[in-house]
């Protein structure tokens, strides 16, 4: 299947593993310095494990620290991950019911404006339980965001597009071009379902390629789909164009 949309040079197929594509052929320029209006804060951690699919229960406990966290719009929480395998122990992906365990080296990374950072760094020392596991913040180091121009987000939700990924497509499209960016390749990985406030959501994982510096942190501040309080829609650097699946 091709589509072509002449005034955006926009070409959608599917490529051998069935993935639907956006792909499109434009250079941008490559100079350029990161600003710090949205940073990282990097938190040390104290907790021994924790559920695979936790970004609601995580947000929500934050947000009972600090209330204006859910209402901040540039505001978001990665998930916590650890590496597919190692030791000889395997991760799923069985968001239903995986538990995973914590080294003391896990960290839990949390964007914030920059007029936030000292209002985040409040829960530093502060204790909270997740479904019965208690999660203490250490101290926090201050990280840029990336100008890395492949960025990917583990999990994208965009309404009534569950069965239809190239609607899923063209409706981050939409949201970007909002933003000023036109995407030049786009590319689905992985579905999952999440345990939200009320059911599950289907999200999606989503690379974005070739863009430019610019334009790679305009969608790190921003983010794309819904929930993003929650860590969907949160991009993060991803050296060299490889397939989400891989994630």
């Amino acid at each position: 299947m091709l589509i072509v949309a002449r005034e955006f040079k926009i070409f959608i197929y599917k490529n051998e593993e069935n993935n639907i594509m956006f792909w499109s052929d434009e250079d941008k320029p490559n100079d350029y310095i990161a600003p710090d209006n949205v940073i990282d804060l990097s938190f040390k951690l104290s907790c021994k494990q924790i559920k695979l699919d936790h970004a609601w229960m995580l947000t929500n406990a934050i947000t009972e620290l600090l209330p204006w966290f859910i209402d901040e719009p540039q505001a978001a929480i990665h998930h916590i991950y650890i590496p597919q395998s190692g030791n000889g122990w395997n991760r799923t992906d069985d968001f239903a019911d995986e538990v995973i365990q914590l080294s003391r080296r896990t960290r839990l990374k949390i964007r914030i404006p920059k007029s936030r950072e000292l209002d985040l760094q409040a829960i530093s020392g502060k204790t909270i339980s997740i479904d019965g596991d208690e999660l203490t913040f250490g101290v926090s180091d201050r990280q840029l965001l990336s100008t890395i121009t492949t960025i990917v987000a583990r999990h994208v939700h965009i309404p009534d597009t569950d069965d239809d990924e190239e609607a899923f497509l063209h409706q981050v499209h939409k949201q970007i071009l909002a933003l000023g960016i036109t995407a030049r390749k786009m590319l689905c990985g992985k579905s999952h379902y999440l345990k939200g406030n009320n059911g599950h959501i289907k999200t999606r994982s989503l690379m974005i390629a070739d863009i430019s510096p610019e334009e790679s942190i305009i969608l790190q501040e921003n983010g794309v789909g819904d929930y993003y309080s929650y860590g969907c829609g949160i991009f993060i650097p991803q050296k060299g164009i490889t397939a989400v699946n891989d994630e």
